[in-house]
């Protein structure tokens, strides 16, 4: 191999092993924000469910007393 050869198959190596730790992290990217998305709403229906808890118990307090 000559010296061109051997510096084009670097470049290959080293652009490819690039694209695939770009994708990596894309995929992780995407990954975090889905689980972010999730957590949220999880949390989001708790709350809601805790408000409306709330407030019932409130109203059968006033009604009753």
């Amino acid at each position: 191999m000559t010296k061109d050869e051997t510096l084009l198959v670097f470049t290959l190596v080293v652009s490819s092993s690039l694209v695939s730790v770009f994708l990596f992290g894309m995929l992780l990217f995407m990954v975090l924000i889905s689980t972010t998305r999730d957590f949220r709403e999880r949390t989001k229906s708790k709350l809601g469910k805790i408000m409306i808890w709330k407030i019932e118990r409130l109203h059968d307090e006033q009604s009753s007393g």
